[in-house]
């Protein structure tokens, strides 16, 4: 069963706040070859807790690997100038950009998919100002979804409470997710049963 862990989850287990536990016995699971435990390599483009972003992608590698996940595969995600890391992405087809598109769509519907657009709705000049945290949070978790399902989906960790919305949750399933579960739900839900569909 692959397994992906979002940006949430490496937050908590830096933390060790809420599900870390949770987490760790995923992590458990995946050094026993009982689940592939994944991390979309856009979480490298997060912005940190103080306020910078990673400087490379060996500072993310560096940074998950202190955490019990330094073994684990990482997921490319698709090419975003000022967003991705060069060696760290793939270029896309429009297959590719469909299914991100329609994620986004569902994710976020009063969010405009394309930068420009966002900008010109906000009055932002983006050749003179840094890129808008909120799209770029945005686009992060669009792509993370994103390559949760280009991958080969199973179940997709998050308690990040957007992607659990019912308004949002079933159509994400409908778009390949198969399961968006929280991390504890997620410890049960492979604990009763190592074959679920």
């Amino acid at each position: 069963m692959n397994v992906t862990l979002d940006m949430n989850c490496i937050i908590d287990l830096e933390e060790r706040k809420g599900p870390a536990s949770h987490i760790e016995t995923l992590i458990q699971m995946h050094e026993q070859r009982k689940i592939a435990l994944r991390v979309p390599a856009i979480c490298a483009s997060e912005r940190r807790r103080n306020g910078r972003y990673a400087r490379n992608f060996a500072e993310f590698r560096n940074r998950i690997a202190a955490i019990g996940l330094g073994n684990v595969e990482i997921l490319r995600p698709i090419a975003r100038f000022d967003i991705t890391f060069l060696d760290w992405c793939v270029c896309a087809d429009d297959q590719m950009v469909d299914l991100e598109r329609r994620i986004h769509t569902v994710l976020f519907p009063r969010i405009e998919f394309a930068y420009g657009d966002y900008c010109r709705r906000r009055g932002i000049d983006p050749d003179n100002e840094p890129m808008d945290r909120r799209w770029r949070n945005a686009k992060c978790d669009v792509l993370a979804l994103w390559s949760h399902v280009h991958y080969g989906s199973g179940i997709f960790v998050t308690s990040d409470s957007n992607f659990h919305k019912e308004s949002k949750k079933p159509h994400l399933i409908s778009l390949g997710a198969r399961h968006i579960l929280t991390p504890r739900r997620s410890v049960l839900v492979l604990a009763a049963s190592a074959n679920i569909p």
